[in-house]
């Protein structure tokens, strides 16, 4: 249970220095075989490791939130739990993927705890899902396209019987 956070954490941790040599050096990207259905960016650096990091693609991540459970904990224009914050970013487009690591990981034991409260088991989000997510929550038009709707019969029920069983 402990490497998990510190898994999700280092790879993010990857993708904003990746984000950050995004920035400086656009030129130098180049288009990589897909995994897991992402394209990956190629970023050389002269002299270092190459940083490889996945293509972000928000409307994936509303889906994502949707699906993978965090519907249940986080909200996003209102929607969804309130055992955990609110995801709704006001004021920016900028992806601040340092702020967001650093937030997920001051939560991640109370997170993967709760998840195990929950779900008996802990989320677990390959780097893709986690780059789409974080797309999505930067992302002021598509956070506005998300509704109940996007949200899956199984989840909601799984919310209701949540609600009221705290009743």
């Amino acid at each position: 249970m402990i490497a998990f956070p510190f898994r999700r954490a280092m790879a993010m941790l990857v993708l904003s220095l990746a984000l950050a040599g995004c920035a400086s050096a656009p030129s130098a990207a180049q288009d990589q075989p897909a995994r897991n259905g992402a394209k990956l960016m190629h970023l050389p650096r002269p002299g270092q490791s190459d940083i490889l990091i996945p293509e972000m693609d928000a409307s994936r991540g509303r889906i994502y939130f949707a699906t993978r459970g965090c519907v249940i904990c986080h909200r996003v224009n209102g929607i969804g739990g309130s055992l955990a914050p609110s995801l709704d970013i006001n004021g920016t487009r900028e992806i601040d993927v340092f702020d967001f690591v650093t937030r997920m990981w001051r939560g991640a034991r109370s997170m993967v705890a709760l998840q195990d409260s929950l779900f008996s088991e802990t989320i677990d989000l390959s780097p893709d899902e986690l780059a789409d997510i974080i797309a999505f929550v930067y992302d002021p038009a598509e956070r506005a396209r998300f509704s109940e709707k996007d949200i899956p019969l199984f989840v909601r029920d799984y919310m209701q019987k949540k609600a009221r069983s705290q009743k």
